[in-house]
């Protein structure tokens, strides 16, 4: 990882550590805005349709959820609607909704970004450098930074083979789902082989290093050099301890 990889990983940390504590709609802009230019210095690729769904869905449903759900002053809204059964929406519902729609754009991007900078292994050696001083009163960082690094190596296997195994569900059907209780159905019925195919994946890469003696590499030949990463973890914290002390 280079320097400059480095220094933009710590600063989209920092920024998605700020856009998780933002309070205010001008901290979560700042720290969205920071994801955003981390990622693409970063080099990251545009997300994919389906991620870019996800997240949409998950910040319009928050957005809903505070509108109606937040007391306050209601907004001037026709009573014939077919919602005039729900509580009226307010103001403040629809400011704080636009604020926690901010901190879940700011993290996501901020995500998307450190998946770039931080390929692989990467994040999770990174991350056990940092926590290495935890070890002296008896933290497993090592253990954990192996069994992290092997759940990031692993999880987009165990992704494409939920997929397969969901296709091949669809195709004993002989025809696509039909609504939306038909493919909670074919999910549901993926879900088992999918389960039992990761728990035997799991078993034989066991198995594997078991048979090739592996040991837990010592944190501090993974720590890296994080003096040359001092501007952006500067920057990291910087934003992130605005965004958690200006409220």
């Amino acid at each position: 990882m280079s320097a400059r990889g480095g220094g933009v990983a710590w600063l989209l940390l920092g920024a998605m550590a700020g856009a998780l504590v933002a309070a205010r709609i001008e901290t979560a802009l700042a720290c969205l805005a920071a994801a955003l230019a981390g990622s693409a210095a970063a080099g990251a690729r545009p997300p994919a349709g389906r991620w870019l769904a996800i997240v949409a869905s998950g910040v319009a449903l928050a957005w809903v959820l505070n509108l109606f759900l937040t007391p306050g002053q209601p907004l001037p809204w026709p009573h014939a609607a077919p919602w005039s059964w729900l509580a009226p929406p307010t103001r403040e519902g629809l400011v704080h909704g636009g604020l926690l729609a901010l901190r879940l754009a700011g993290a996501a991007a901020a995500l998307h970004g450190l998946r770039a900078a931080w390929p692989g292994e990467r994040a999770a050696d990174a991350m056990a450098g940092l926590l290495r001083p935890l070890e002296r009163i008896g933290v497993p960082v090592a253990r954990t930074r192996a069994m992290l690094g092997l759940a990031l190596r692993f999880a987009p296997l165990l992704a494409d083979e939920g997929r397969r195994i969901a296709r091949l569900q669809d195709l004993r059907a002989g025809r696509p789902p039909r609504g939306v209780a038909e493919w909670l159905v074919r999910r549901r019925a993926a879900t088992v082989p999918t389960l039992v195919h990761s728990l035997e994946r799991a078993e034989q890469v066991a198995l594997a290093l078991e048979a090739r003696h592996y040991r837990l590499r010592p944190v501090a030949a993974v720590a890296g050099r994080r003096a040359r990463d001092a501007g952006g973890a500067a920057a990291g914290g910087l934003l992130a301890g605005t965004a958690l002390l200006w409220r």
